[in-house]
């Protein structure tokens, strides 16, 4: 896949996610349900390129999350909310805490340029299709999250 900024998978993701009630929707996805929220935006952004995740897509994706997920972003996560508490209580420590949110947010944009190699596989992009985000997001969470995955369906179409 050509490296166009209009469909590359990161300026996707920044721009969906600061829609009103994405981030909302994927942080509760997180939380309640241990959503990964790179792959639901790849998700999302699979659907706008009208690709229905398939079986192959989600192994290989998965493949991809075990590599990044565990290893690297959980633990920056975990430190950067952790620092959170402490800068609060003592303001030296807020550079630390960007500092660790940094390479979070450059943990998560290699992670998913990484996820964004999987497209190279897929037929050429189509357009966007409704029906497509609504699979990929059940594909991506759990039956359980059926309230939150129309939620984060509604906010992203």
């Amino acid at each position: 896949m050509p490296d166009d900024r209009a469909s590359a998978l990161w300026p996707y993701a920044l721009a969906a996610y600061a829609r009103p009630g994405v981030a909302e929707a994927c942080l509760a996805a997180q939380d309640a349900h241990g959503a990964d929220v790179p792959l639901l935006l790849w998700g999302s952004w699979a659907a706008a390129r009208g690709h229905t995740l398939t079986e192959a897509d989600l192994a290989a994706a998965a493949t991809v999350a075990a590599r990044w997920r565990a290893p690297i972003i959980a633990p920056l996560r975990q430190a950067r909310r952790a620092l959170k508490t402490l800068a609060a209580g003592a303001p030296e420590n807020e550079a630390l805490r960007q500092a660790v949110k940094a390479a979070e947010l450059e943990a998560e944009r290699l992670y998913m340029a990484t996820l964004e190699q999987l497209a190279d596989g897929w037929p050429a992009p189509a357009p966007s299709c409704s029906q497509a985000l609504r699979d990929n997001l059940a594909r991506l969470l759990p039956p359980e999250a059926a309230l939150v995955t129309e939620r984060l369906h509604k906010a992203l179409s």
